[in-house]
């Protein structure tokens, strides 16, 4: 954007030579005038940039505060700072990670759960069948799960402070990935509903809704 400012006054100052060489008319005055014109424009263009500059920083704050926060949020969980509620389980099709009915169905009785109770909070386990490389399972598995705290940030209004994911890939099946119906089994996420415990020493900087 600052190149495109300076190629604008280099054009402006260029055809006003050009002018001054072409016609033998032009006058200092003409000239000052064109120069006077571009530096207003380029301080204004200028501004905007800074402008810019400054939201792009205060938003990279924000997320960088936020993650912060879920990270604070996983290291807890793995502390064992938490009593399990319940788990639910959602299903998906083969190599898809997109919600279906069945899966938007429990979601939602699961954002029922956390807007009754402030102190509640998310594990959300994405896993895949056998079938495909470790390397791809592992990335599926992860799609499952953003995909499961997408639906429940946009359609719940659960931030993503109270949420903790992870992908297992293929590991740790529920059932035989030898069958059919094992490996439609194993095409899940699992979410944990957790209740935080009272003796975290910040639990706001957790759970509490922006």
């Amino acid at each position: 954007m600052v190149k495109r400012v300076n190629d604008v006054v280099g054009s402006v100052l260029a055809l006003a030579l050009v002018g001054v060489g072409l016609t033998g008319c032009a006058t200092k005055g003409f000239v000052k005038q064109q120069v006077a014109d571009a530096k207003a424009y380029t301080d204004t263009k200028a501004g905007e940039v800074n402008g810019r500059v400054d939201q792009v920083g205060t938003k990279v704050d924000e997320v960088g505060t936020r993650a912060d926060q879920a990270n604070a949020l996983a290291e807890r969980l793995s502390a064992g700072q938490y009593t399990e509620v319940a788990t639910h389980q959602v299903q998906f099709k083969f190599d898809d990670y997109k919600l279906g009915s069945d899966a938007t169905s429990v979601l939602d009785q699961v954002g029922g759960e956390l807007a009754a109770h402030p102190r509640y909070a998310l594990e959300v386990r994405g896993y895949a069948d056998a079938r495909g490389t470790d390397r791809y399972n592992y990335k599926l598995g992860r799609e499952r799960a953003e995909e499961v705290v997408r639906y429940m940030m946009v359609h719940h209004n659960v931030p993503m402070t109270r949420i903790a994911t992870i992908s297992f890939g293929e590991e740790s099946p529920v059932a035989d990935n030898s069958s059919r119906d094992g490996r439609s089994q194993n095409r899940r996420v699992q979410v944990r509903v957790l209740e935080l415990s009272a003796s975290m020493t910040k639990p706001t900087a957790v759970i509490q809704n922006p």
